[in-house]
């Protein structure tokens, strides 16, 4: 599939203009558009993403990044930015009131073609509104219009969003296709193991899994309100704690992403701070680096100690410290209260066939000869009955005297056994050796602590430089404790959201039982819990392929290709860039272009693993990279099986770079803009900057 034309009417400084591009083929796959500042590049990079994905597309917009932005001020950011991009000029002069976006893309057989057109209407004063926007897509070189039916009444959006995200792309995989270098080199400020997992989770569509989670959940909270049953005290505080639990932990998440790259912004500075010291001298210098070195490393393992005890005490835990005894107690008196159950069942079925048996044994015994008189056969019933009762008294001797967990079923006795079982090789001796590797490693960092006091008084001129440093190691301190805090504090809140879904829908099944007519309500509860365990199981999922992908392309992109010879990813998504020797680099000091590279590996594995041929539409493709890497990423575009479209200032892809991707080039073309008549106008030309085709 490839990008065939993009057509913009009214379109910010685009009154009327078109983009064709040429087919992709062999060794040819690239199309390079360029413009000066200010002429319109970006303004194309924002058509086609709204174009394709309307709201969808705006966390791709530079104001957004790549972070999600939120329902309700993606709305609001949707609106102004529509009002801003229509023509001014148009709605002023009363030309029009609307603005449109054509897309029409090629899937390698010309006849078919399929094209979306998105139109955007506002009033006389420019102000816009959701129900002002149209879709329309066409299939075929007949142009046939498909769509959803008139059943669909206000979903209609919900079919275009489907429709597009089978054909071409989902709009959470479109970071990964679309977006702007200035971006990337933001995104690869984030620490790396959280770029990871934001990567597979966009590739595996999890953030939608998630909003179909909440939906679920709602939903069942809805129809639960609208029964009788509403009225369950403990069913409605139950729901009132996970909305008070998921606000938060939002807000705790949220200030996770806040603290996170200051820490990384903070650690750079040290290092800076700490090269420039290591300038006036080796010999205590390089202890001193050594020292911090192995702060970080003792003050990190500490930090990986804590969350692993934390995500215990949010587990079984509880069950693990109990200890063995009572557990075994709990199993014999769950197999006891079986015993019981079955005993109280296999009676009462006896005493059932019991009268039947007496009433059928009072019709047959009229034909004993000779005739028995009434007495003697009221004084046989009683004996058989009697006997009877016999078989069933006394109770079995393992049964349990009494039934004390009644809420349990068979099949829940039989799971709750079986984790009992699962727990007796897990306990206290877990918890006790992680609190020791924290106190060991809490020791040591202590005492380097100490040896740094000391290293600090040689060179006495520095003593600025110093004093920076210190601040910064009790900054970084301070932000370490913030981190492992709130991951601590996600940790457990995550667990109570957990547990208190559980608790919803176990109450919700015994509702169940006494109002039939909820059990839609139940099976929400119970999807959405299927859910969360997919999403638990869904990224160490694609750990392997997406590390394989990504080797490839750093090899590809790196200017130091001998550095890193594997990427490494375990379940957690911690990252490590290895060696020849097994080295994680990473604990050297990386450059922002070998940070930026990192990520642009990333997107390009996730592209990759994704299977989708979707074009990469590129703004400022070498954004902020340097220059010893820009040959590797355009050599690595223009490797690449699909359509890639580069928009490029006057100071990118000019020169030595122009070059590399020329043998590559399908086709060049420039945006020129007219102020002759004092209202800006762009439009599309073939060729490029003379600088370009020098």
């Amino acid at each position: 599939m490839y990008l065939k034309s993009i057509q913009l009417r009214e379109w910010k400084a685009y009154a009327l203009a078109r983009f064709d591009f040429p087919s992709p083929r062999p060794g040819k796959n690239v199309v390079l558009i360029g413009a000066e500042n200010g002429f319109g590049k970006t303004s194309l990079f924002e058509a086609v993403v709204l174009g394709l994905f309307g709201k969808d597309g705006m966390p791709l917009i530079a104001r957004a990044g790549f972070k999600d932005i939120g329902e309700e001020r993606q709305n609001t950011t949707y609106k102004a930015f529509l009002e801003k991009a229509i023509n001014r000029v148009a709605i002023r002069n009363g030309r029009t009131t609307s603005c449109s976006v054509t897309l029409s893309f090629g899937t390698g057989d010309e006849d078919e073609e399929i094209e979306i057109k998105r139109i955007w209407s506002f009033n006389d004063q420019g102000h816009f509104k959701p129900s002002d926007e149209e879709i329309q897509i066409f299939e075929g070189s007949k142009r046939k219009p498909v769509g959803p039916s008139i059943h669909y009444g206000d979903d209609r959006g919900d079919w275009f969003r489907d429709y597009i995200a089978k054909t071409f792309l989902p709009y959470y995989l479109a970071a990964f296709f679309m977006f702007d270098g200035e971006q990337v080199s933001t995104f690869a400020e984030r620490e790396m193991g959280a770029q990871v997992r934001s990567g597979i989770q966009g590739l595996l569509g999890i953030p939608v899994l998630r909003e179909l989670a909440i939906g679920l959940r709602d939903y069942a909270k809805n129809r639960r309100q609208d029964s009788p049953a509403a009225s369950n005290t403990t069913l409605a505080k139950l729901e009132t704690e996970r909305e008070e639990l998921n606000e938060k932990l939002a807000t705790a998440q949220t200030r996770l992403d806040e603290v996170t790259p200051n820490l990384l912004s903070m650690s750079q500075e040290r290092e800076r701070i700490t090269r420039e010291l290591d300038s006036y001298g080796t010999g205590s210098q390089a202890q001193y680096q050594e020292q911090l070195t192995s702060l970080a490393r003792y003050n990190a393992e500490a930090e990986r100690a804590q969350e692993t005890l934390h995500g215990l005490l949010g587990s079984d835990i509880a069950l693990g410290l109990a200890g063995r005894p009572l557990r075994d107690d709990v199993k014999e008196q769950l197999r006891r209260e079986q015993v019981r159950e079955d005993w109280e069942a296999g009676k009462a079925q006896g005493d059932k066939n019991l009268q039947r048996f007496v009433s059928l044994f009072g019709t047959a015994v009229e034909k004993v000869d000779p005739v028995l008189a009434p007495d003697q056969v009221d004084g046989v019933k009683e004996v058989i009955g009697g006997c009877w009762e016999a078989l069933w008294h006394p109770p079995p001797s393992d049964a349990a005297e009494r039934v004390m967990h009644v809420h349990l079923t068979s099949s829940d006795r039989r799971r709750t056994t079986q984790k009992l079982d699962e727990i007796d090789d897990f306990g206290a001796s877990q918890v006790l050796s992680l609190l020791d590797t924290i106190a060991d490693n809490e020791g040591e960092a202590s005492r380097i602590k100490e040896s740094i006091s000391r290293l600090e008084g040689i060179a006495p001129q520095l003593d600025e430089k110093r004093a920076r440093l210190r601040d910064l190691n009790a900054e970084i301190d301070t932000a370490n404790r913030d981190i492992g805090s709130l991951k601590n504090e996600v940790t457990g809140l995550t667990a109570q959201v957990e547990s208190r879904n559980k608790s919803i829908a176990n109450i919700g099944a015994q509702m169940d039982q006494a109002q039939p007519s909820l059990r839609r309500a139940t099976r929400a509860d119970r999807m959405a819990e299927l859910i969360d365990e997919i999403v638990k199981e869904a990224v160490p999922s694609q750990i392997e392929e997406i590390a394989n992908a990504m080797t490839e392309a750093h090899r590809m992109m790196a200017h130091k290709k001998d550095l890193v010879e594997r990427v490494s990813i375990d379940e957690d998504c911690n990252v490590k860039l290895l060696n020849k020797n097994g080295d994680d680099i990473r604990d050297m000091d990386l450059s922002a272009g070998e940070k930026q590279i990192f990520t642009q590996a990333l997107i390009s594995a996730v592209a990759e693993v994704s299977g989708r041929t979707f074009p990469m539409l590129i703004d400022t493709p070498l954004g902020r990279l340097d220059v010893d890497h820009r040959r590797g990423v355009l050599k690595h575009l223009t490797q690449r099986e699909g359509q890639v479209i580069l928009l490029s200032t006057n100071t990118e892809v000019v020169g030595e770079y122009f070059d590399l991707i020329q043998p590559h080039l399908l086709k060049s073309m420039i945006i020129h803009h007219d102020h002759s008549e004092g209202v800006g106008n762009s439009t599309p030309k073939d060729g490029y900057f003379e600088l370009g085709t020098r």
